[in-house]
């Protein structure tokens, strides 16, 4: 059925095509309002029909966009998860650090007294960290790569679904 806007209030009026041509009263205000012929009673309909119709497609042009990135992400995700799982970390700095006490405790004294005078003169800090360490990062990294993209995933599928509930709730 065809809205008709009513002159003297602006309230929308649902019109039968069988009124067109004629008069009838406006539910709000109770105003007489002149109903258009059938060809222009018509056109309104289209009209009305027509952004109705445009705006659900949108929702769910905009449902598939969004899902489309969620899968992308749940991919990307997954990658990331495998690669964190298939990274062996050889030591850890508790391993190292016991390997270093058993390593000077077996050393005599005079290489020990060596050892401390080389940490004096040169530093103990180093320029890059222990390889153990960079692949512990690595891996950190991948894991972190992953809850990130399960969580765009997440985020896509919410708003996916919260924008085909508007596009359904708009018909």
């Amino acid at each position: 059925m065809p809205l008709l806007p009513c002159p003297s209030c602006s309230a929308t009026v649902d019109v039968p095509t069988s009124r067109a041509g004629s008069e009838m009263s406006c539910p709000s205000c109770n105003k007489t309002i002149q109903v258009p012929k059938l060809g222009e009673l018509r056109k309104l309909e289209s009209q009305a029909a027509a952004p109705a119709t445009g705006g659900a497609t949108g929702h769910r042009a905009a449902f598939a966009l969004l899902m489309g990135i969620a899968a992308i992400a749940i991919v990307g995700a997954s990658y990331c998860v495998v690669r964190f799982v298939a990274i062996e970390v050889p030591a850890t700095t508790e391993q190292h650090i016991a390997e270093i006490d058993v390593a000077y405790s077996e050393m005599p004294v005079s290489q020990l007294v060596r050892e401390w005078q080389e940490m004096e003169d040169f530093s103990p800090e180093m320029a890059s960290p222990y390889v153990y360490q960079a692949v512990a990062d690595e891996k950190s990294q991948w894991l972190q790569n992953a809850l990130i993209g399960f969580a765009i995933a997440g985020l896509a599928g919410v708003i996916a679904f919260i924008s085909l509930a508007l596009g359904r709730s708009k018909r």
